[in-house]
């Protein structure tokens, strides 16, 4: 029987095949963990909950700004970029991918992935 873990663990896994992925994550809009393809010496559970309010205080500064809310948000370093990407109500993916790899790629894969958690979640 295919869980609900298992399936998360597949969009994360199809998502890494597309670009220079360095890690991945699904996590909930509280910042709590549900799957994720971090490298060991990384902490996962501070990872997942600083993405989480780095996410919703960019949703609050949009939002005061435009009345939108962000769909993803990006931060680029001088090598990496760190994504966080809307997956419904509930959910957010996030990625930090090498800045050498095809960021407009790995952003079209991330709709792609965010609308399959989306349904899952």
């Amino acid at each position: 029987m295919v869980t609900l873990k298992d399936q998360l663990e597949e969009v994360l896994t199809d998502l890494e095949s597309v670009g220079d992925i360095r890690l991945s994550a699904i996590i909930s809009r509280h910042g709590l963990l549900m799957v994720s393809k971090v490298a060991e010496e990384s902490d996962s559970e501070a990872f997942a909950a600083l993405t989480a309010t780095l996410h919703m205080s960019a949703e609050s500064t949009t939002k005061r700004l435009s009345q939108e809310l962000p769909k993803s948000i990006i931060v680029e370093t001088d090598e990496n970029s760190l994504i966080t990407h809307e997956a419904g109500p509930n959910a957010l993916i996030v990625v930090m991918a090498s800045n050498e790899g095809g960021l407009g790629l790995i952003l079209n894969e991330l709709k792609k992935a965010a609308e399959k958690v989306k349904n899952l979640v």
